[in-house]
């Protein structure tokens, strides 16, 4: 039954519902600003006549918490993204550096609008959490490994956070690397197929660098 649920869900918000689109081929970079405080990056979409909505990701500095991270835009959000980060390799084995990364569809008059969405890293480091979006409730996520690799690079999640906790409206995703320094980017983007960000239009993405130190 659950199953069944979940499959109406992506049905139902589907890229067209959403006005999103035609699919065009990934591009690190293409939406994204790779500067502190960048723009929303991902352009409007008109498809099929209808007003857009636009992708919006950004790095959250998880202000007072143990994971907080100086680095980044204490206004970072949706409204005013940080998409660039600069952070030290995890202890090994730990998450204790990982980074916090939020988004969110926006329409015309700046509301957030839902829709199936996915998280898609390449690079170095790896997803290390895809939160279900409403806990038990019909909508779920998926972590997978989908070059086989043995690092979790694609977090689907078929809704934004529902759980009347702060983050609500947004999709949120963990990012980490304790192993290797280097740039990892990871890109967001509407993806009613969940089956990644390589086939869609409405995206937006982040880089942080992973250093020693």
């Amino acid at each position: 039954m659950r199953a069944a649920v979940r499959t109406a869900a992506i049905a139902t918000l589907s890229v067209t519902a959403m006005g999103l689109g035609t699919p065009l081929a990934l591009a690190h970079g293409e939406g994204g600003s790779a500067s502190s405080g960048g723009s929303y990056g991902a352009s409007y979409d008109r498809g099929d006549g209808r007003d857009g909505v636009r992708a919006a990701s950004y790095i959250n500095r998880d202000t007072g918490a143990t994971t907080e991270n100086p680095d980044v835009n204490r206004g970072s959000s949706c409204a005013n993204p940080d998409q660039y980060d600069r952070q030290r390799l995890s202890d090994p084995g730990t998450a204790n550096r990982n980074v916090h990364n939020d988004a969110c569809f926006l329409d015309r008059q700046g509301q957030k609008v839902n829709g199936p969405a996915s998280f898609q890293s390449s690079g170095v480091g790896f997803i290390s959490a895809c939160p279900d979006p409403d806990g038990a409730g019909p909508e779920y996520s998926r972590l997978s490994d989908t070059n086989r690799d043995g690092r979790n690079d694609l977090c689907f999640q078929s809704s934004y956070q529902m759980t009347g906790a702060a983050g609500d409206l947004e999709f949120h995703a963990r990012l980490n690397n304790n192993t290797t320094a280097g740039t990892q980017y990871v890109v967001w983007c509407a993806d009613a197929d969940a089956n990644g960000c390589r086939d869609e239009r409405v995206k937006d993405d982040i880089t942080i660098k992973w250093t020693n130190g």
